[in-house]
């Protein structure tokens, strides 16, 4: 149980970080409406990108 423990933490980690660290979701630097907006666009952005390039090379 610890083990899928750990890989659920590590792809969730995954599922996060990804489109910070590809730079499309900026870390907003306060809380404002449109800082979390901009982040959340580059969250759901990055993943609509990264489906689009999955189901293109099937």
């Amino acid at each position: 149980m610890r083990i899928l423990t750990i890989i659920v933490l590590i792809v969730l980690a995954l599922l996060i970080l990804l489109p910070i660290l590809s730079g499309n979701a900026s870390i907003p630097e306060n809380i404002s409406a449109v800082e979390i907006g901009h982040f959340v666009g580059g969250f759901g952005r990055y993943w609509v990108d990264a489906t689009k390039v999955v189901f293109s090379h099937l």
